[in-house]
């Protein structure tokens, strides 16, 4: 699997190349995210159970946890792609998009 980083610079190289008012994360973007900030392996079911727990309000404290970590990175590429400052606040708008296979992308858009 690579890296967080390398995955978050890829995406930001390619938006600069092409520039629009939205960017997509796969879930293998958003599993590194998570597993980075829980600090343990996130496995692509946990993930779904716990985007899908959160949208209904029902997500345990552990599914918040993965939650909040694949949401980490969002606000990285908001603040990288759409920011002047990588490192000050930006404001945001994360939609999530359930694929065919059950895989979850993210939406990410300035406010």
């Amino acid at each position: 699997m690579k890296s967080l980083d390398s995955l978050v610079q890829a995406i930001v190289s390619e938006y600069r190349q092409d520039p629009r008012n939205k960017v997509f994360l796969a879930e293998d973007v958003l599993l590194a995210s998570a597993t980075e900030e829980t600090s343990s392996s996130v496995e692509a079911q946990a993930l779904r159970e716990s985007v899908k727990a959160y949208q209904e309000g029902e997500a345990s404290d552990e599914q918040q946890a993965i939650y909040d970590g694949a949401v980490a990175v969002c606000g990285r590429i908001a603040r990288s792609c759409f920011g002047d400052d990588p490192d000050a606040d930006l404001d945001y708008d994360v939609s999530w998009i359930e694929n065919d296979d059950g895989s979850w992308s993210a939406e990410v858009r300035p406010s």
